[in-house]
């Protein structure tokens, strides 16, 4: 069982960071955010105080967001105000641009926390070095020498049409090798 995964960011969504973290995997890679287009004037989420006893969060202003439910769409919690409650603020202009606000955390934020979280570590840099050794050599499969669809179907021939490629490319890195030693090599006295 492998102790940790490094990948891109593709991969960073919060179904996948759970999985890893129920099966104890850390997980080496970025999380996934939102990809729609953040209005950076308006107050994040961290402006915003959860109160755990009641579930709700509390706006800047002193007024409650209520827990609304799972959209289940995009796998968030919602927490709502109402219009009535956003109406008379003093900074709706900063909160929202519709007639009330709205906050939405994903079902599995724990997970992509710890994650941000490792993203810091001198272990995450490591990893992701290691990482890009790997793909380069993938790449130069795909890219180079032809590997980009399998022209065989059966998992043995997969195989043996990857082991193959493999060993071509295998055979390039050792001449190139070799042919440094050899330019390398200090000339021998006649």
């Amino acid at each position: 069982m492998p102790q940790t995964l490094a990948a891109d960011a593709a991969y960073g969504n919060g179904e996948l960071l759970h999985w890893l973290e129920q099966r104890k995997i850390t997980p080496y890679m970025r999380t996934r955010e939102n990809l729609a287009k953040k209005d950076d004037r308006l107050y994040s989420i961290d402006r915003f105080t959860h109160d755990p006893e009641t579930n709700n969060y509390i706006c800047p202003e002193g007024k409650r967001l209520t827990y609304v439910g799972i959209n289940a769409r995009n796998h968030t919690h919602v927490w709502a105000s109402t219009p009535k409650r956003c109406r008379d603020c003093q900074q709706k202009n900063q909160c929202t641009n519709g007639d009330h606000r709205w906050l939405s955390v994903h079902i599995h934020e724990a997970a992509r926390q710890r994650a941000r979280d490792l993203a810091n570590t001198p272990a995450f840099a490591r990893s992701q070095h290691q990482r890009r050794k790997v793909e380069a050599l993938f790449a130069e499969l795909k890219n180079q020498i032809g590997l980009r669809r399998l022209r065989l179907r059966r998992m043995r021939f997969v195989r043996e049409q990857f082991f193959l490629a493999a060993t071509a490319q295998n055979l390039k890195r050792l001449v190139r090798f070799l042919h440094t030693n050899a330019s390398n090599a200090v000339p021998t006295p006649a």
